[in-house]
């Protein structure tokens, strides 16, 4: 059953502009999700799908990043480059309180715009 979605879209140059800075990066994104983008030769569009994707999964937990951290939601890749969700600290008990198991996510971009879809399952 599903219990939250959500979905967000973002200007990839508003990515590309805010990537320039390392606390950005720093303050939104994982390590493993940093080692993503620049393994992508650091495409503005995976970024920005990232963070789109973050931003989905957390309208998903019907709360917005309110009490959770950007980097308590990470968005990673399956070796076929599927992305999913993985939830720490808060994120994590906000969607067990939910009664939530998994987030699904889909993520798309073109040359200047990223979206993405998450849809939170029991």
């Amino acid at each position: 059953m599903v219990v939250g979605t959500g979905i967000d879209i973002i200007e990839v140059n508003r990515i590309r502009r805010a990537a320039g800075q390392q606390t950005f990066l720093n303050r939104v994104f994982t390590k493993e999700e940093c080692a993503y983008y620049e393994a992508r030769d650091c495409c503005a569009q995976t970024l920005a799908g990232i963070f789109a994707a973050k931003e989905a999964a957390a309208k998903a937990l019907a709360t917005g990043f309110n009490g959770i951290s950007w980097r308590d939601i990470e968005i990673l890749h399956d070796g076929l480059g599927k992305p999913y969700v993985r939830l720490w600290n808060a994120a994590k008990a906000r969607m067990e309180s939910l009664g939530g198991r998994e987030i699904h996510v889909s993520i798309s971009h073109i040359k200047a715009l990223a979206i993405a879809q998450a849809v939170l399952e029991d």
